[in-house]
């Protein structure tokens, strides 16, 4: 009965983790694991009986283990947080009356973000709490009236700021030289601290994954040889952080002769993938030779994704500001990978463009892991290309 108890508040807790605690929950799983796998394995072995000497070999493992510290910590840190939350949603929660100022696209782009967000509501009528003006230039007029509005109470937001704040991302179509050098963040170009800090966690996640992905790397080499003719490993030339090329490498995903006429964009369902390379795609085991980039130093875990130097300058070309994506080094995965959807035209660089510029503005190691789990949730869910 007490291992039942037992198991069944590990249960509890990991539940608990798991729904309100997305970062806290996935990494506490190998904590809550010490003592649950033992015990776990001796009532299943011995559920029928309940003898002292279970009692005794419980209670003493129970004590010195780490999760007998972990339960009343998690069960009264979480009951903490689930107050507070509570108390304070019920306290400030309301409903914010909510007018665009503008027309054409960019009301349009703002109507469609708030849509489906909760606690907004749009309203022409009553006392107004949000302002979001969707023009870039608004006339003198209407500049008086909206600074008016603001010193009566009104919260107000232009459009760059407000994507930027709740889509994430940075519009380059409606940014200048100007926004770029007034614009707070961008951290990571300058701090030397964050630079040290972000190549230490770089270290550790490719080894640590190096290490657990092995078996998975040495039985795909297999595969991939085994399924059609050319080389397991296929390395190409990417640009780098300031525009410096290095070589990438990755399992081959597609047959040997897939750009005998030049270079092409991959598509979705490229039909120059094989079977088992259309598996490594969506799942990024066909990305996992590229730890070895990061422990070079030529790649971080995380940031914009790599491209080559040829589609690099046909999009320069098309997509403003486009090359600032080289400030900083490329990642095996990104935040433009996590927010948006596999896609190999002008308009979708663009758009994962504008991920990939939030990212280097807002950078933090607590973002990369946010990133890092976003990733795991695509591998695992085989979401990817």
């Amino acid at each position: 009965m007490l291992r039942i108890l037992y198991i069944t508040s590990l249960g509890i807790v990991f539940g608990l983790c798991y729904e309100f605690l997305p970062l806290g929950g996935e990494m506490g799983i190998y904590a809550l694991g010490t003592f649950t796998g033992i015990m776990i394995g001796t009532y299943l072995l011995d559920f029928k009986k309940f003898l002292l000497v279970d009692l005794i070999f419980f209670g003493f493992w129970f004590l010195i283990s780490f999760d007998f510290w972990v339960i009343p910590f998690f069960f009264i840190f979480l009951g903490t947080q689930l107050l507070f939350r509570t108390l304070i949603n019920m306290a400030t929660y309301h409903e914010k009356r909510v007018v665009i100022l503008g027309d054409g696209e960019l009301e349009e782009n703002v109507r469609r973000s708030l849509k489906d967000r909760e606690g907004y509501y749009f309203s022409d009528t009553g006392k107004i709490e949000l302002l979001i003006i969707a023009k870039l230039k608004p006339s003198h007029d209407e500049i008086r009236e909206i600074l008016q509005m603001k010193l009566s109470g009104v919260q107000v937001k232009g459009y760059l700021e407000y994507m930027l704040e709740y889509e994430k991302k940075i519009e380059v179509s409606y940014i200048d030289e100007e926004w770029l050098l007034n614009a707070y963040g961008f951290d990571i170009l300058r701090s030397r601290l964050q630079n040290k800090i972000k190549r230490v966690f770089d270290l550790a996640m490719a080894i640590t994954i190096g290490i657990l992905t092995l078996p998975i790397m040495l039985i795909s080499a297999v595969i991939v040889k085994l399924e059609s003719p050319g080389g397991v490993i296929y390395s190409q030339s990417r640009v780098g952080e300031k525009n410096i090329e290095f070589m990438v490498h990755k399992f081959r995903s597609m047959r040997a002769d897939a750009e005998k006429g030049g270079a092409q964009w991959a598509q979705v369902n490229d039909p120059r993938v094989t079977k088992y390379g259309n598996f490594m795609r969506k799942t990024r085991i066909d990305e996992l030779p590229q730890l070895w980039n990061v422990l070079k130093g030529e790649m971080s875990f995380i940031g914009p994704r790599p491209e080559r130097m040829v589609f690099i300058k046909e999009l320069e070309k098309q997509i403003p500001y486009y090359g600032l994506r080289h400030m900083v080094k490329p990642g095996l995965t990104g935040w433009a990978q996590v927010m948006y959807p596999y896609g190999a035209t002008v308009e979708d660089a663009k758009n994962k463009l504008e991920y990939d510029l939030y990212y280097i503005k807002a950078y933090s190691l607590y973002l990369d892991i946010v990133i890092l789990f976003k990733t795991l949730k695509t591998v695992v869910f085989g979401r990817g290309r």
